[in-house]
């Protein structure tokens, strides 16, 4: 049996790569990961469009100040990108994140294991843990990294700015 500071180590890393398991399937299930307003403002009417979008699914409303509302328009995302690039784009983002979750369940398996067992100097013990935790990290910090760069892509290719 592990001595209580180590069992108490690993439990903590247990909860924790759950948590992180939990964090990433709420990102996965989000519908809101991003959001804008545009204000148009023509004679004397000014209308709010709102676009919210998430991995795969949009919607997008109008509302003029002082008259009228349509109603919210959904969209799916897949549909809207047109080009293959963008499409390999997205898909690569889900693709990172669904490593990212596979990677979490692993660590909290290792860990939980490791409560319970006497961890070993192999793969399953502590370098397994450091291993999988070091991965769903990088994962994670790379589908920041490319969503911030889908965005702007999307973004300089819809007004037709160049940098």
């Amino acid at each position: 049996m592990p001595s209580r500071k180590k069992t108490l180590m690993f439990a903590s890393a247990c909860f924790t790569s759950i948590w992180s398991f939990v964090i990433v399937c709420l990102v996965l299930a989000n519908k809101n990961w991003v959001s804008s307003n545009v204000n148009f403002t023509e004679g004397n009417s000014s209308a709010i469009i709102t676009v919210t979008y998430g991995v795969f699914d949009g919607v997008c409303s109008k509302k003029v100040i002082g008259g009228l509302e349509t109603p919210a328009k959904n969209f799916k995302v897949a549909e809207k990108l047109g080009k293959t690039e963008k499409k390999s784009l997205n898909i690569v983002i889900i693709l990172l994140l669904v490593l990212s979750l596979f990677s979490s369940l692993m660590s909290s398996g290792f860990t939980c294991c490791n409560t319970v067992t006497n961890p070993y100097q192999t793969f399953l013990g502590p370098i397994g843990v450091y291993t999988w935790n070091s991965l769903s990290g990088i994962f994670v910090l790379l589908t920041m990294i490319l969503f911030a760069v889908n965005v702007e892509v999307f973004q300089e290719e819809g007004t037709g700015e160049t940098h």
